[in-house]
């Protein structure tokens, strides 16, 4: 069985940090854009900076990258 999702994983140094996944509905990616643009700001991003790397669904700081992916 499959299960549709929304996903913010975050690596460093390509080993994996975390995933953390919400459901694959409107509510569900509001939850994962804010849990997103939440790491963003707690690794320094400007304020102003986040929504772009938000609608990309990437960020990157020397080794350590951050994603919003869907997946199925």
């Amino acid at each position: 069985m499959k299960i549709a999702t929304v996903n913010v994983v975050e690596y460093a140094d390509d080993d994996l940090i975390s995933i953390t996944s919400f459901e694959e509905t409107s509510d569900g990616n509001i939850e994962a854009e804010e849990h997103f643009k939440a790491v963003l700001k707690d690794n320094g991003v400007p304020k102003e900076d986040i929504d772009s790397f938000t609608e990309e669904g990437y960020w990157e700081q020397g080794t350590y990258q951050v994603f919003l992916s869907h997946s199925a």
